[in-house]
């Protein structure tokens, strides 16, 4: 548990092992890795995503439907592998494009930005 008042927490439900890869390091070595083969929309998408799940604003639900998202990004398991170059990102876009579009209603002017500034950093578009 989270603390002392029984409050379960989304990355409760995230198994210790792939917590430490939602930590901000691990989610821009990754998009660092990958941001061109994913491109600037889907590379936002994951920011926006990101950025909404550390929002103390954000429901306890949609943080565990975004915590899904992003484990599915940043798990070595895939439907369909990664090393297999552009179309290994096909379910991984998938997923990332459904959960953004069911999460528009909770995002911010300030999430959108930031979004969009970081992936200006990492991508320069």
């Amino acid at each position: 548990m989270s603390n002392s008042s029984n409050f379960t927490s989304p990355e409760d439900y995230i198994p210790k092992f792939r917590r430490k890869k939602l930590d901000e390091p691990g989610f821009l070595r990754k998009l660092g890795r990958f941001a061109g083969k994913l491109g600037a929309p889907v590379v936002r998408q994951l920011y926006a995503l990101y950025f909404l799940w550390k929002s103390p604003h954000t429901p306890k639900q949609t943080k565990m439907i975004i915590a899904g998202a992003l484990i599915y990004f940043f798990s070595p398991i895939d439907t369909i592998p990664d090393l297999l170059g552009p179309l290994g990102f096909t379910d991984d876009i998938a997923v990332i494009t459904l959960v953004y579009s069911q999460m528009k209603a909770y995002l911010t002017d300030d999430i959108r930005e930031r979004a969009r500034l970081a992936t200006y950093k990492i991508l320069g578009k």
